[in-house]
């Protein structure tokens, strides 16, 4: 990323198929099957529900929008988010904003020795799993490392 200066597109396919064929089979046969439905409310791709709405948001679908007066252009453009979704990074922060998940398994229900859960004995927890967070530069690393070698330690 350095060499192109941070600058770069990413195309993201949502589906497990990279077919465009098949994804628009699959979205012909669910709008026959559920002609009344309202997209937003019906996904037939089992996409996480945020998702699902984001894409269908970026298409500009309408939220009332029902499956038997959905085609044309917002179909194809639903299809091409779902299987080549462009985006594009420019540059890096300098205000240091990138920070790492926050939250996760409260590390009072982990014995911090062997990374097990105390809540669920024979379950293990490490990384950004639990509820450890800092700013970047290497805190974060350092305690995915060393929280996944206490972890398989306390397996073995």
């Amino acid at each position: 990323m350095h060499e192109k200066n941070y600058e770069y597109s990413v195309l993201v396919n949502w589906l497990k198929t990279s077919n465009e064929e098949e994804a628009r089979l699959t979205l012909t046969d669910f709008q026959a099957e559920n002609p009344k439905k309202m997209l937003f409310n019906s996904n037939p791709f089992q996409l996480p529900k945020r998702l699902w709405e984001y894409l269908l948001t970026k298409s500009k679908i309408d939220e009332e929008l029902r499956w038997n007066n959905f085609s044309g252009k917002k179909f194809n453009k639903l299809v091409n988010h779902l299987i080549a979704d462009l985006y594009e990074a420019s540059g890096k922060t300098t205000f240091k904003e990138e920070f790492v998940t926050a939250g996760g398994v409260k590390l009072g229900d982990v014995n911090m020795q062997t990374m097990e859960s105390r809540k669920c004995p024979g379950l293990f927890f490490a990384g950004e799993v639990l509820d450890i967070d800092g700013v970047t530069g290497g805190f974060n690393f350092q305690a995915a490392w060393t929280t996944a070698w206490l972890a398989s330690e306390g397996m073995s």
